[in-house]
Protein backbone atom coordinates (compact mmCIF):
# COMPACT_ATOMS: atom_id res chain seq x y z
CA UNK A 1 0.00 0.00 0.00
CA UNK A 2 2.88 2.52 0.98
CA UNK A 3 4.19 1.96 -2.49
CA UNK A 4 1.13 2.58 -4.52
CA UNK A 5 0.82 5.15 -2.48
CA UNK A 6 4.75 6.44 -3.60
CA UNK A 7 3.27 6.00 -7.12
CA UNK A 8 1.33 8.90 -7.45
CA UNK A 9 4.43 10.87 -8.05
CA UNK A 10 4.97 9.86 -11.02
CA UNK A 11 0.91 9.64 -12.08
CA UNK A 12 1.84 13.01 -14.77
CA UNK A 13 5.03 10.93 -15.89
CA UNK A 14 2.61 8.36 -16.93
CA UNK A 15 0.66 10.89 -18.77
CA UNK A 16 3.51 11.98 -20.57
CA UNK A 17 4.35 8.76 -21.91
CA UNK A 18 1.01 8.81 -22.83
CA UNK A 19 1.30 11.82 -24.77
CA UNK A 20 3.81 10.73 -26.37
CA UNK A 21 2.35 7.95 -27.98
CA UNK A 22 -0.41 9.46 -29.29
CA UNK A 23 1.72 11.84 -30.66
CA UNK A 24 3.33 9.39 -32.56
CA UNK A 25 -0.21 7.72 -33.88
CA UNK A 26 -0.76 11.07 -35.04
CA UNK A 27 2.21 11.84 -37.27
CA UNK A 28 1.93 8.35 -38.55
CA UNK A 29 -1.42 8.78 -39.26
CA UNK A 30 -1.92 12.21 -40.08
CA UNK A 31 -0.54 11.31 -43.63
CA UNK A 32 -2.87 8.79 -44.83
CA UNK A 33 -6.31 9.02 -43.26
CA UNK A 34 -8.49 12.21 -42.95
CA UNK A 35 -8.36 13.95 -39.18
CA UNK A 36 -11.74 12.75 -38.39
CA UNK A 37 -10.47 9.03 -38.34
CA UNK A 38 -7.08 9.93 -36.69
CA UNK A 39 -9.06 11.67 -33.68
CA UNK A 40 -11.29 8.75 -33.24
CA UNK A 41 -8.69 6.12 -34.03
CA UNK A 42 -6.50 7.99 -30.93
CA UNK A 43 -8.82 8.33 -28.52
CA UNK A 44 -9.53 4.62 -29.26
CA UNK A 45 -5.31 4.08 -28.46
CA UNK A 46 -5.58 6.00 -25.28
CA UNK A 47 -8.66 3.80 -24.01
CA UNK A 48 -6.40 0.69 -24.97
CA UNK A 49 -3.35 1.62 -23.21
CA UNK A 50 -5.23 2.57 -19.78
CA UNK A 51 -7.74 -0.90 -20.46
CA UNK A 52 -11.29 1.99 -19.81
CA UNK A 53 -10.27 1.86 -16.32
CA UNK A 54 -10.80 5.65 -15.95
CA UNK A 55 -13.91 5.16 -18.03
CA UNK A 56 -15.35 2.25 -15.75
CA UNK A 57 -14.93 5.03 -13.21
CA UNK A 58 -16.82 7.43 -14.42
CA UNK A 59 -19.65 5.25 -15.84
CA UNK A 60 -19.86 3.76 -12.01
CA UNK A 61 -19.89 7.54 -10.44
CA UNK A 62 -22.20 8.86 -12.99
CA UNK A 63 -24.00 5.76 -11.72
CA UNK A 64 -24.33 6.26 -8.35
CA UNK A 65 -24.55 9.66 -8.01
CA UNK A 66 -27.69 9.84 -10.52
CA UNK A 67 -29.18 6.93 -8.44
CA UNK A 68 -28.99 7.28 -4.46
CA UNK A 69 -29.97 9.20 -2.54
CA UNK A 70 -28.15 8.40 0.68
CA UNK A 71 -24.57 8.17 0.87
CA UNK A 72 -25.04 4.32 1.29
CA UNK A 73 -27.19 3.79 -1.68
CA UNK A 74 -24.43 5.60 -3.90
CA UNK A 75 -21.57 3.76 -2.73
CA UNK A 76 -23.55 0.18 -3.17
CA UNK A 77 -24.54 1.69 -6.76
CA UNK A 78 -20.78 2.82 -7.65
CA UNK A 79 -19.74 -1.18 -6.33
CA UNK A 80 -22.59 -2.78 -8.39
CA UNK A 81 -20.52 -4.60 -11.75
CA UNK A 82 -23.29 -3.07 -13.53
CA UNK A 83 -23.93 -0.10 -15.83
CA UNK A 84 -26.73 1.90 -15.97
CA UNK A 85 -28.42 4.04 -18.85
CA UNK A 86 -27.05 7.31 -16.86
CA UNK A 87 -23.54 5.69 -16.97
CA UNK A 88 -23.81 5.04 -20.33
CA UNK A 89 -25.12 8.77 -20.87
CA UNK A 90 -22.07 9.70 -19.01
CA UNK A 91 -19.56 7.56 -21.53
CA UNK A 92 -21.55 8.52 -24.58
CA UNK A 93 -21.27 12.20 -24.14
CA UNK A 94 -17.89 12.16 -22.72
CA UNK A 95 -16.14 10.35 -25.61
CA UNK A 96 -18.32 12.55 -27.63
CA UNK A 97 -17.02 15.70 -26.76
CA UNK A 98 -13.24 14.42 -26.33
CA UNK A 99 -13.67 14.02 -29.94
CA UNK A 100 -15.45 17.01 -30.94
CA UNK A 101 -13.49 19.04 -29.13
CA UNK A 102 -10.25 17.56 -30.44
CA UNK A 103 -11.10 17.87 -33.81
CA UNK A 104 -11.22 21.34 -33.47
CA UNK A 105 -7.97 22.06 -32.07
CA UNK A 106 -5.49 23.41 -34.91
CA UNK A 107 -2.87 20.71 -36.33
CA UNK A 108 -0.09 23.24 -35.89
CA UNK A 109 -0.97 22.72 -32.06
CA UNK A 110 -2.34 19.25 -31.50
CA UNK A 111 0.29 17.29 -30.54
CA UNK A 112 1.11 19.56 -27.55
CA UNK A 113 -2.40 19.25 -26.39
CA UNK A 114 -2.14 15.37 -26.92
CA UNK A 115 0.73 15.55 -24.38
CA UNK A 116 -1.04 18.12 -22.03
CA UNK A 117 -3.98 16.69 -21.70
CA UNK A 118 -2.87 13.42 -20.09
CA UNK A 119 -0.65 14.96 -17.50
CA UNK A 120 -2.93 17.68 -16.46
CA UNK A 121 -5.78 15.14 -16.03
CA UNK A 122 -3.78 12.85 -14.27
CA UNK A 123 -1.81 15.47 -12.35
CA UNK A 124 -5.66 16.26 -10.73
CA UNK A 125 -5.98 12.27 -9.33
CA UNK A 126 -2.92 13.43 -7.22
CA UNK A 127 -4.10 16.63 -6.02
CA UNK A 128 -8.25 14.69 -5.27
CA UNK A 129 -6.98 13.11 -1.82
CA UNK A 130 -5.49 16.42 -0.63
CA UNK A 131 -8.89 17.41 0.37
CA UNK A 132 -10.60 14.50 1.40
CA UNK A 133 -10.65 10.87 2.70
CA UNK A 134 -11.28 7.50 1.57
CA UNK A 135 -15.57 7.01 1.64
CA UNK A 136 -15.81 3.39 2.31
CA UNK A 137 -15.17 1.86 6.39
CA UNK A 138 -14.00 -1.12 4.50
CA UNK A 139 -10.72 -0.60 1.77
CA UNK A 140 -11.23 -0.94 -2.23
CA UNK A 141 -9.11 -0.13 -4.82
CA UNK A 142 -8.21 3.36 -4.06
CA UNK A 143 -8.09 3.06 -0.48
CA UNK A 144 -3.84 3.24 -0.76
CA UNK A 145 -3.88 5.48 -2.91
CA UNK A 146 -5.89 7.95 -0.73
CA UNK A 147 -4.21 7.18 2.98
CA UNK A 148 -0.30 6.87 1.50
CA UNK A 149 0.00 9.72 -0.68
CA UNK A 150 2.63 12.20 0.62
CA UNK A 151 2.99 15.64 0.21
CA UNK A 152 6.53 15.30 -1.63
CA UNK A 153 4.56 13.05 -3.76
CA UNK A 154 2.30 15.49 -5.04
CA UNK A 155 4.77 18.24 -4.71
CA UNK A 156 6.82 16.17 -7.32
CA UNK A 157 3.57 15.09 -9.44
CA UNK A 158 3.25 19.10 -9.61
CA UNK A 159 6.49 19.85 -10.47
CA UNK A 160 6.18 17.70 -13.45
CA UNK A 161 2.92 19.03 -15.06
CA UNK A 162 4.08 22.54 -14.26
CA UNK A 163 7.16 21.85 -16.32
CA UNK A 164 5.57 20.04 -19.28
CA UNK A 165 2.58 22.43 -19.32
CA UNK A 166 4.21 25.37 -19.79
CA UNK A 167 7.05 23.78 -21.71
CA UNK A 168 4.53 22.89 -24.42
CA UNK A 169 1.59 25.70 -24.14
CA UNK A 170 3.33 28.41 -21.99
CA UNK A 171 1.37 30.90 -19.66
CA UNK A 172 -2.29 29.47 -21.31
CA UNK A 173 -0.87 25.94 -19.88
CA UNK A 174 -0.59 27.33 -16.57
CA UNK A 175 -3.86 28.70 -16.23
CA UNK A 176 -5.31 25.51 -17.93
CA UNK A 177 -3.54 23.38 -14.63
CA UNK A 178 -4.97 26.65 -12.17
CA UNK A 179 -7.96 26.40 -13.33
CA UNK A 180 -8.15 22.32 -13.55
CA UNK A 181 -6.90 22.21 -10.05
CA UNK A 182 -9.73 24.14 -8.40
CA UNK A 183 -12.25 22.21 -10.06
CA UNK A 184 -10.36 19.48 -8.58
CA UNK A 185 -10.69 20.93 -5.36
CA UNK A 186 -14.39 21.34 -6.09
CA UNK A 187 -15.31 18.17 -6.97
CA UNK A 188 -13.36 17.18 -3.55
CA UNK A 189 -15.98 19.03 -1.69
CA UNK A 190 -18.79 18.28 -3.31
CA UNK A 191 -17.71 13.91 -3.25
CA UNK A 192 -17.14 15.25 0.43
CA UNK A 193 -21.00 15.68 1.05
CA UNK A 194 -22.35 13.21 -1.11
CA UNK A 195 -20.50 10.50 0.44
CA UNK A 196 -18.23 11.24 2.78
CA UNK A 197 -15.11 11.28 0.40
CA UNK A 198 -13.94 9.69 -2.56
CA UNK A 199 -13.29 6.07 -3.85
CA UNK A 200 -11.52 4.13 -6.24
CA UNK A 201 -13.99 5.24 -8.83
CA UNK A 202 -13.90 8.97 -8.09
CA UNK A 203 -10.18 8.82 -9.63
CA UNK A 204 -11.43 7.96 -12.46
CA UNK A 205 -14.42 10.28 -12.97
CA UNK A 206 -12.19 13.01 -12.23
CA UNK A 207 -9.25 12.08 -15.10
CA UNK A 208 -11.86 11.70 -17.40
CA UNK A 209 -13.90 15.31 -16.94
CA UNK A 210 -10.66 17.00 -16.57
CA UNK A 211 -9.38 15.58 -19.85
CA UNK A 212 -12.06 17.26 -21.60
CA UNK A 213 -12.17 20.07 -19.50
CA UNK A 214 -8.33 20.78 -20.71
CA UNK A 215 -9.53 20.63 -24.23
CA UNK A 216 -12.40 23.18 -23.29
CA UNK A 217 -10.04 25.22 -21.95
CA UNK A 218 -7.27 25.02 -24.20
CA UNK A 219 -10.23 25.88 -27.30
CA UNK A 220 -11.22 28.85 -25.46
CA UNK A 221 -8.10 30.29 -24.64
CA UNK A 222 -7.01 29.61 -28.43
CA UNK A 223 -10.26 31.56 -29.70
CA UNK A 224 -9.81 34.71 -26.96
CA UNK A 225 -6.13 34.42 -27.89
CA UNK A 226 -7.12 34.96 -31.84
CA UNK A 227 -10.10 38.06 -31.38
Amino acid sequence: PEELGKSMGYFPTVGLALGFVLILFNILLSGILPAPAVDGILITILIILTGALHLDGLADTVDGLAGGNSKEEILHIMRDSNVGAIGVVGLTMTLLLKYVLLLNIPNEIKNQFLVVMPVISRWSMVELPLFTKYARSTGGIGSPFIVHLRKRDFMFASATAILVSFALLGIKGIIIMVIIGLFTFGSAKFLNVKIGGITGDSFGAVNEINEVLVLILGLALLNYANC
